[in-house]
């Protein structure tokens, strides 16, 4: 009977290290538990879909600043001119975020401080308030400064989609200007064409 009861209370014994082991790894764990998420490289091809995505977006915005660098009325300007972007027309066939393609040429044109950017009309509003709060004596003096810019950014978005039974075609272009608010010439124009094609999968398009 002694020798059961040694047995028994190893067995006890072990039982509670596992599960205090257990627990403790438990409390350790940084991964979610069951989550399914994981983070991916921002950067990375992006290849989930034929529609326009987020490798789409990055290609566009680098081609298009790199561009716009080299034309002569920035490379050469004697001073940064004051640019507005102006709303980039989406007339393809699905949802595509314009504003994050301007957005993201702004950010690459203001870091390499050549161009400098005024207020665009979809924060112009929250801009108008704080002047407003903070309205001196030179109030006049300011609306000029914000109102007054050399150049503007526009352009369009346009796709083109066809599918057969076994293959789908997506065509993108995405056309940028800069242009001359006083003349309306447009200065510089590029464009950035992408064409995705993918199979059809096993339950269709």
């Amino acid at each position: 009977m002694g020798f059961m009861s040694k047995i028994i209370g190893s067995a006890a014994v072990a039982a509670l290290l596992f599960s205090g082991c257990a627990t403790t790894g438990g409390a350790g764990k940084v991964d979610g538990g069951d989550s399914n998420v994981a983070y991916g490289d921002a950067k990375a091809v992006e290849t989930v879909t034929a529609d326009f995505g987020s490798t789409d977006l990055q290609a566009t915005a680098e081609m298009m600043a790199q561009s716009l660098l080299e034309v002569r009325y920035i490379a050469k300007a004697q001073q940064p001119p004051k640019v507005r972007l102006m709303e980039v027309r989406n007339q393809s066939y699905e949802h595509i975020d314009t504003r994050a393609i301007t957005e993201k040429i702004r950010s690459k044109l203001l870091k390499s401080g050549s161009v400098r950017f005024v207020a665009d009309s979809a924060n112009l509003g929250q801009v108008n308030e704080a002047r407003d709060f903070l309205e001196t004596s030179t109030k006049k003096k300011n609306v000029k400064a914000m109102t007054d810019f050399d150049y503007v950014i526009t352009g369009t978005v346009r796709s083109i989609k066809k599918a057969n039974a076994n293959v789908q075609d997506n065509y993108y272009s995405i056309m940028l200007q800069l242009v001359d608010p006083q003349s309306s010439e447009i200065l510089w124009e590029d464009e950035k064409e992408i064409r995705k094609v993918s199979k059809k999968p096993s339950l269709g398009w």
